[in-house]
């Protein structure tokens, strides 16, 4: 059973997460200390993006849907930011990231694609909720003859 889902807090703080390693990343970490946490958080932020896509669209009539898509556009986007940055290695703790490339890549590779379906949706509510704003020439008659 699906529980109640507040989206815009839970894709805000995964974006801050996603900011928070992105930005010690740039540090001179210690491998030691940090590369198990980064990894695991890396693989964490992949499986709650994931979820959150899919729970997002099966709840296509939840309020400020299109602002929720936009939401996680972004999030999505900062994440495949963070991949991309690790990928090229222009991130701290390059040497032991260089072993996880492929999986890293193939991550990268599955969030581009749903960012693609992201940004189809997102011009897809953007047309039907323009539609929705428009007040036809009864509803305006029926407002009017209060």
């Amino acid at each position: 059973m699906l529980q109640k889902i507040v989206f815009q807090d839970n894709i805000y703080q995964l974006s801050r997460s996603i900011d928070t390693v992105y930005e010690g990343l740039l540090l001179d970490l210690s491998d030691e200390f940090f590369f198990d946490k980064t990894v695991d958080d890396l693989l964490f932020f992949d499986v709650s993006i994931q979820k959150l896509f899919k729970y997002i669209q099966v709840n296509d009539q939840v309020a400020g849907y299109s602002n929720i898509l936009q939401s996680l556009y972004t999030c999505q986007s900062r994440y495949i930011q963070l991949i991309e940055s690790l990928i090229q290695g222009n991130a701290g703790m390059k040497e032991k990231f260089a072993p996880l490339i492929p999986k890293l890549c193939s991550i990268r590779d599955l969030h581009y694609s749903q960012k693609s379906e992201l940004s189809k949706k997102i011009q897809k509510t953007d047309k039907n909720s323009d539609s929705h704003e428009i007040v036809s020439q009864n509803e305006l008659s029926e407002l009017l003859n209060f």
